[in-house]
């Protein structure tokens, strides 16, 4: 079956705004008849739609992949099941399909599971991250010289322990969910006067917080991404 199969595109879009969408990506999605992107309900918008609407045809087919944000394990593998099936469908007849996805495709990305699965050919084109999204917006660097950079999820505690031990430059991308143990741990550290956030990247909400404290970051919204600076 792989041999009738179109192509499928793993789209980087940036963090949202159209501006910081690839000359490729862009290429890409105007060539090809179908574009999916994720969407965490039926009817949904979807961010990484909205970044390259702007350079959409008309007539290109849209194919909205639900994707629930739940970390029900069954839910998320029926979820990934059924988009890999609508995506196989699409690029059933040869004709190529691209899939959209915030920041980098391969960076914390679901199409990640949909790439693992697809039985045909499949080719990424990478996007700004997050993180690169959020170094531009502070103005600063993240990490120079021997400084060790390391990204870690909210819930990570473990990760989060180790890397606060070797002093690094710290990461923490969906910290809506950092554990009360990670916020524990955190405090104990003494952080939050060289923490700092960005929220809404690529978006007309994008904005800075320069100061943090617990009560503040535990409040932060889902797009959103913390950086903690290690000390001199």
């Amino acid at each position: 079956m792989s041999k009738n199969l179109g192509t499928l595109y793993g789209i980087g879009v940036g963090p949202g705004d159209p501006g910081l969408v690839t000359v490729k990506a862009v290429e890409i999605i105007q060539r090809v008849p179908v574009v999916a992107y994720p969407v965490n309900k039926e009817g949904a918008s979807s961010r990484a739609f909205d970044a390259v609407t702007s350079y959409l045809p008309e007539s290109t087919r849209r194919l909205p992949l639900l994707m629930p944000m739940t970390r029900d394990r069954q839910l998320l593998e029926e979820a990934h099941r059924a988009a890999v099936k609508a995506v196989i469908a699409a690029a059933a007849d040869g004709g190529d399909i691209a899939c959209l996805a915030l920041g980098d495709p391969l960076f914390y990305s679901t199409f990640g599971y949909i790439a693992e699965r697809f039985p045909g050919q499949v080719e990424v084109v990478g996007g700004v991250s997050s993180i690169s999204a959020m170094a531009a917006a502070l103005g600063q660097p993240l990490a120079d010289g021997d400084t060790p950079l390391v990204v870690v999820t909210g819930k990570a505690h473990d990760a989060l322990a180790s890397a606060l031990a070797m002093n690094a430059s710290i990461v923490v991308i969906k910290p809506r969910s950092l554990s009360v143990e990670s916020l524990d741990l955190l405090d104990q550290h003494g952080v939050w006067s060289r923490a700092r956030a960005a929220v809404e990247l690529g978006g007309a909400g994008e904005r800075v917080i320069n100061e943090l404290d617990r009560e503040t970051a535990t409040a932060l919204p889902y797009f959103a991404i913390l950086w903690i600076q290690p000390t001199p």
